[in-house]
């Protein structure tokens, strides 16, 4: 027998764990109000997606009671087996549950009028439109990921279950009744961390009230008395208290720390006594006391992290005591690798040797921080007469990262974020100094209130700095010298040197050079090229900047013509196609060369003076021009140049040219300042060589330095727990990769990490393997954007049956 359409109670809202006091005074300003959730058999790209379960919570002005309505949905076929997992709903579940028909005119007369409320309603808006009435698809949603975009822009994503776990402590059920009343929850958790005056509520209110005054969230967020200082963020991590005593900085003493194995349970959970660990930490304590260089292998398992930490805080600490200045430096390969080590490995490591006064921090390159004078500057525009509604959330969500990321890093926003507000990453690009002469020391020292000036002021104080190698490498010449490095992953070196001291031409950077020396078009902004002379030039710059444009593209469409996938390599000797665009490339340069030698005689002529950043900004204009011309200058064995990122409308790609052997500025730019460098890696040999992970480094031939190695075995065993398959290929690799992949996925109900040296691989890869998988219940999670938050993707591995890519 079919059952009734649709469930409808009337509930007490503290038997559900809602704030009325917080909600209520909202609901009054907005009116009858439903919380809308929906479970479906698939998502809105799919064709066949039915609907499976409907939830709604109803509210009503005046009323201290609220109703919640739910149904299951029939639908016409079985329930995918993902759809099963997912929710704990079998067949038989909905063998009696009403047809979509039966519930479509119960639902819309219950929504009727009501302003509806979702979490990413674009989801509810297609179900309701496809299943229940066409007019839900002009409804009027309120979609929390709007407010929650401004309250949570540190959170990992934007999923309804993120913010369950953050917010509730609870997880996400996937039942629509369940989570339309979580969606509510959240929002009276945001609404009573408002009236407490959280300082990330009251920034989200300070950025509606400037930026979308008739937000419909704004009453939810209370009244604000004054404006929220500007957040004042620890700069160094907090290590905590310890009762341990101080270990020095000497070898047995450090060994003894680490063999001590009560001592490391105490803050390090599972800690147990490693030899292979201890023997590494001595060769480090060895390299930091005598100098040079230090090659160091130790297998997975090893502990490689806390060895080289049991030797550099202790050393740190007796700098420190010493009066002597400089950081140790400590270089990975990632940003999340970064963030661990602050996050987790630094504070215990300092608690175990006994060093709760360690100054340490991690510092990330200057693009990653908003510059408070570029972040005003770009918030003006966000005030523009003209923009819509959707629009001006943009800048609002500008505001509140600045406010609310920690030191306003702004660098690996999630990917969700930017897929909600498009203009986000432009006006992240406009907001940030990503070269020295963007923001100077002295412009910076003038922003007491900006969050990287601050942060690079610690440096100076800090004891240990954790960077990643490409910063490393690029280190700055205003940041304080270190003397000792602590390279962990050491193989990758080589590609980020490869990229560091190549040359790189990108018209995106051309043309911010020429916007920045001669404003944005159509921009009443700041100009770096004097007022007189930018007037007299104006037309000029106008006809320029549109020929520069239009020879890029030119040149990036005919590179795309010989290019796979957006990518191709020059060949060794040019044919006629790369004759041709040597030709357009060469048109570009001498376009370039042009507006310089204009500028130049203009400046001349009116007696003006330059300063250092517009300097900068025409040497790196001389620069793009030697760079178009440099792979068509004729063959050469000493340099391999291509083009990435052909892709339409061909405007943004990127020509590199690199040198085969980049050893010789490796040294001169970082090496030759050392006084101690440590390269460790758990594969750094091969048959006790380093050369196939470090050779073209040159690190092993090394000036008036003999290089100290030694290689430590993991402790797993490797030949019992491993087994090793080499697939051989009958021709389409990307499809038996996948094919191996679902194999061993469905074997172990998930729990499978690919690896992959090709990014475009991996998509391809993820592409089929998610067709594959779609019906068993087994997620395909593989970063999709290069700001996609990688932690974000481990936890979801980790919660459930899924296969992660990387």
């Amino acid at each position: 027998m079919e059952l009734e359409p649709l469930e409808v109670r009337e509930r007490d809202p503290g038997e559900l764990g809602l704030d009325a006091g917080v909600l209520w005074p909202w609901v009054q300003r907005l009116g009858p109000l439903a919380v809308v959730d929906l479970e479906t058999t698939g998502l809105t790209d799919e064709p066949e997606a039915e609907l499976l379960e409907f939830g709604a919570v109803l509210l009503e002005p005046g009323s201290p009671r609220i109703r919640t309505a739910r149904a299951l949905v029939r639908p016409s076929g079985p329930l995918p087996r993902a759809v099963q997992r997912l929710t704990g709903l079998c067949d038989a579940d909905v063998a009696d549950a009403p047809a979509v028909g039966s519930l479509a005119p119960v639902v819309r007369s219950l929504l009727a009028e009501r302003v509806l409320v979702a979490h990413n309603a674009d989801f509810e808006r297609h179900f309701l439109s496809r299943s229940i009435a066409r007019e839900f698809e002009e409804a009027s949603f309120l979609d929390t990921l709007d407010l929650l975009s401004l309250t949570h822009p540190d959170a990992p994503d934007l999923r309804l279950e993120t913010f369950s776990r953050l917010l509730l402590g609870d997880e996400e059920r996937h039942r629509a009744l369940d989570d339309a009343l979580d969606t509510l929850r959240v929002l009276a958790r945001v609404g009573s961390g408002a009236k407490a005056g959280e300082a990330r509520y009251r920034s989200a209110r300070r950025a509606l009230e400037r930026f979308a005054p008739d937000s419909s969230w704004l009453p939810l967020l209370g009244k604000e008395e004054f404006a929220p200082p500007q957040p004042d963020w620890p700069q160094f991590v907090e290590v905590g208290e310890t009762l341990e005593a101080k270990v020095p900085f000497d070898e047995e003493a450090i060994a003894a720390a680490l063999g001590d194995e009560a001592r490391g349970r105490r803050h390090l959970p599972g800690y147990r006594v490693r030899a292979e660990q201890i023997r590494l930490a001595r060769r480090f304590v060895r390299n930091l006391q005598q100098g040079g260089l230090l090659l160091l292998e130790g297998g997975t398992g090893v502990g490689k992290s806390l060895a080289y930490l049991a030797a550099a805080i202790p050393f740190a600490a007796q700098r420190a005591d010493a009066g002597e200045r400089g950081p140790i430096a400590i270089s990975t390969r990632t940003k999340l690798l970064q963030d661990q080590l602050l996050g987790k490995d630094i504070p215990a490591a300092a608690r175990l040797l006994g060093h709760p006064e360690l100054r340490a921090l991690s510092i990330k390159g200057r693009a990653n921080y908003v510059c408070a004078r570029r972040l005003e500057a770009t918030l003006a525009d966000g005030r523009a007469p003209g923009l819509f509604p959707q629009e001006r959330l943009a800048p609002a969500a500008l505001f509140c990262c600045a406010r609310t990321r920690p030191y306003g890093e702004v660098g690996a926003l999630p990917a969700a974020l930017l897929r909600r507000f498009p203009p986000l990453r432009e006006l992240l690009r406009r907001s940030v100094s990503a070269r020295p002469e963007q923001c100077t020391r002295e412009q910076c020292a003038t922003q007491k209130g900006c969050a990287f000036g601050r942060r690079r002021a610690a440096l100076g104080r800090a004891h240990l700095l954790v960077a990643n190698h490409d910063l490393l490498l690029r280190w700055p010449p205003d940041y304080p010298r270190f003397a000792h490095a602590i390279v962990d992953e050491a193989q990758e070196l080589p590609d980020i040197a490869d990229e560091v001291y190549a040359t790189s031409v990108r018209p995106q950077e051309i043309l911010e050079r020429f916007d920045e020396i001669f404003g944005r078009p159509g921009e009443r902004g700041e100009a770096l090229l004097p007022g007189p002379v930018r007037r007299h030039l104006t037309r000029d710059a106008r006809s320029w900047r549109r020929a520069l444009h239009q020879d890029l593209a030119a040149l990036g469409r005919h590179a795309a013509e010989a290019a796979e996938f957006g990518e191709v390599e020059l060949p060794s000797v040019l044919g006629p196609h790369w004759q041709s665009a040597g030709d357009l490339s060469g048109i570009a340069a001498d376009h370039l060369d042009l507006v310089c030698d204009a500028i130049e005689q203009r400046l001349a002529e009116a007696g003006e003076e330059t300063g250092m950043a517009l300097d900068r900004a025409r040497e790196e204009l001389r620069a793009a021009a030697r760079g178009l011309r440099l792979p068509f200058l004729g063959p050469t064995q000493e340099q391999v140049a291509g083009f990435e990122s052909l892709e339409a409308p061909f405007d943004r790609w990127r020509l590199v040219v690199r040198s085969v052997d980049p050893s010789e500025a490796f040294h001169a730019g970082f090496l030759e300042r050392l006084e101690s460098f440590s390269g460790v890696s758990a594969s750094l040999f091969v048959g006790g060589d380093a050369f196939a992970a470090l050779g073209e480094l040159g690190i092993e031939e090394h000036p008036g330095a003999a290089v100290e190695r030694d290689s430590v075995p993991s402790p797993f065993p490797y030949e019992r727990h491993m087994r090793v398959v080499a697939l051989e290929s009958a021709g389409d690799l990307v499809a038996e990769t996948a094919e191996v992949l679902a194999d061993l996925a469905l074997r172990l109900r998930g729990r499978t990490l690919g690896l992959f040296t090709s990014l475009r691989r991996m998509h391809e890869v993820a592409a089929l393997l998610s067709a594959r998988l779609r019906g068993e219940g087994i997620e395909v999670l593989a970063p999709r954007r290069a700001s996609d938050d990688p932690r974000a993707l481990v936890e979801r591995f980790t919660l459930g049956s899924a296969v992660l890519l990387g």
